[in-house]
């Protein structure tokens, strides 16, 4: 029982390192890069933040580049540092998985934008939709994760155990 526990443990633990590491990748870098080449085509109005705009125009592209991958990073280390003690690994992977696609959409939409010139996807939609994704993710992970942290089973020795110091017949 203990080594199958320990096993499932693991197991999770790969697939939210890789959830991690590909939202570094999709909404830390993929994004980041195509914003940057799309603002060096059409200029800065071309990306939507307008924190984003300042950071490219102050510090530059390899500026711009390091502070998205360093916000990615820290952002996607919250669910780690809140859940250490219960286990949460559904809702913890449907956090990192809304990252992970939505970075993903964000890199297409900019792809569109930097090959043909015109928006894909609108910005506000990107952004609507991402708030809507994490919304269904964490309520489902929580849904999924709720057997876990509130199963109940006394054992069979306590339970007999119990059943004799109440008196219960049988």
């Amino acid at each position: 029982m203990q080594r199958e526990r320990n096993e499932t443990w693991l197991c999770w633990r790969y697939v939210h390192a890789a959830l991690f590491a590909t939202g570094i990748l999709t909404f830390g870098f993929l994004d980041a890069f195509t914003a940057v080449l799309m603002m060096e085509k059409y200029g800065i109005g071309a990306e939507f933040n307008p924190l984003m705009r300042e950071l490219f125009i102050t510090q530059g592209t390899a500026g711009f580049l390091a502070f998205k991958v360093l916000a990615a990073a820290l952002m996607l280390s919250v669910p780690f540092m809140l859940y250490k003690r219960e286990r949460m690994n559904w809702t913890t992977a449907g956090f990192l998985s809304v990252f992970a696609v939505n970075g993903a959409i964000a890199a297409i939409d900019n792809y569109i934008v930097l090959m043909s010139g015109q928006v894909g996807i609108g910005p506000e939609l990107v952004v609507a939709l991402f708030l809507l994704m994490m919304v269904v993710a964490l309520q489902i992970g929580e849904i999924m994760d709720l057997p876990q942290k509130r199963m109940f089973k006394i054992p069979d020795e306590k339970w007999e155990r119990m059943k004799r110091e109440m008196g219960y017949p049988g």
